[in-house]
């Protein structure tokens, strides 16, 4: 195999070049945390796939990361359907069982005193979850999780607010203090 110079590629080409080297780790993580080595890196790959396919669609600056996200999210969720039509089929077929997937939860937080969050993660709705695993294990801010998910920062703050507090009422915690801005100067 051949490397071809930095100077007989296209602009299109050097820019998804460094957006690959400049993302790829974060992109590979945000899989691994959901799923397993195999997953991971079928994911990584059909997000970046789907980046060079909409190259011009994709935002720049610090918007990027968060458009990557938004992309994996729907590569991932398109995995988990193929995976859950797979295991039906051989269960139709063979009698074989599921296997059951003990989620991320179980490879972020192994301690044994870490089974409630597991358990409570657990019970939480898919959209409560995700909205908490993008803000704590991605590290995103309220207006990149927007991007990811497509929809405003406001209803991030609302979403964000109710996983806070679902996940608080499944430990049977109080709720977590969250600072909140004010609007419109002092009241």
């Amino acid at each position: 195999m051949f490397d071809v110079d930095a100077g007989d590629r296209t602009e299109p080409e050097q820019r998804f070049r460094a957006l690959y080297l400049g993302h790829y780790r974060q992109v590979y993580m945000y899989f691994r945390r959901r799923t397993d080595v195999e997953s991971a890196r079928d994911g990584t790959a059909e997000t970046f796939l789907v980046a060079w396919r909409r190259l011009a669609d994709i935002p720049g600056g610090n918007r990027t990361l968060p458009w990557l996200y938004g992309t994996a999210r729907r590569v991932l969720a398109n995995q988990w359907r193929s995976r859950r039509r797979s295991d039906l089929l051989r269960e139709r077929l063979g009698g074989i069982a599921a296997r059951a997937d003990p989620g991320p939860e179980a490879r972020v937080v192994p301690s044994a005193e870490a089974q409630s969050v597991r358990d409570a993660m657990g019970r939480l709705r898919k959209t409560d979850r995700e909205v908490i695993r993008l803000a704590e294990w991605e590290g995103l801010s309220h207006g990149e999780i927007a991007v990811a998910l497509g929809c405003t920062v406001h209803a991030v703050d609302q979403r964000m607010f109710r996983a806070r507090r679902r996940l608080a009422g499944e430990l049977g915690v109080g709720v977590p203090a969250v600072a909140r801005p004010a609007e419109g100067g002092a009241s």
